[in-house]
């Protein structure tokens, strides 16, 4: 039942919409109860001007209606505030949070009864959606690793959620890195094919 009801709301226009209603009545508890840490948390980052959840709607908002990118942008920072911490600046970290997010959308997606091919989907989608490991100095063999730890298969939807996801922050170099990426997979991707 509860699964039925969140695909409904993924695929709304504005999914968001359903999502806030969902916390603000508190029927959230009863589908995935994790999303409730989102909210408030603040990221204390210059990257982010949204608390996770907010930022987490944003996402979810930008993304086309496909039900499994829709879910990998509901959940891709779902473990962020159990990765938290602080430097001596103030400033706010979330080492490895699309590593726990990933593991926990698994447990999330199984709890409701997703069946396997869709909770591997989605929980890749969410262990790579993390461009700032993945572009800085990325080279040719970088891309090769990137492509097959993704699937050839996934690779659209993946650079969608990265895309995304950084369409829910404040800069604009962070767009410049997606297409940066993308284009990387398209060289390699076309090189690999006329071979």
């Amino acid at each position: 039942m509860y699964k039925n009801i969140l695909n409904n709301i993924l695929m709304m226009d504005v999914p968001s919409a359903g999502i806030y209603k969902l916390i603000e009545n508190g029927e959230i508890n009863n589908i995935i109860p994790e999303l409730s840490k989102l909210k408030g948390f603040e990221q204390h980052t210059p990257y982010h001007d949204k608390d996770v959840l907010d930022h987490t709607m944003a996402v979810l908002d930008s993304i086309k209606p496909n039900l499994k990118l829709r879910m990998a942008a509901l959940l891709h920072d779902i473990g962020k505030p159990d990765c938290f911490t602080v430097d001596d600046k103030g400033r706010g970290h979330f080492y490895g949070h699309h590593i726990k997010s990933a593991e926990d959308s698994e447990k999330i997606l199984n709890r409701l009864g997703y069946d396997h091919e869709f909770i591997v989907d989605v929980k890749t989608l969410i262990r790579y959606h993390y461009i700032k490991e993945i572009v800085s100095g990325i080279k040719e063999k970088g891309i090769k690793r990137f492509i097959d730890a993704v699937g050839e298969h996934r690779i659209d939807d993946m650079l969608e959620l990265v895309r995304a996801d950084m369409a829910g922050k404040p800069n604009s170099e962070n767009i410049e890195a997606v297409n940066k990426l993308k284009n990387m997979c398209s060289e390699y991707l076309q090189k690999k094919y006329a071979e």
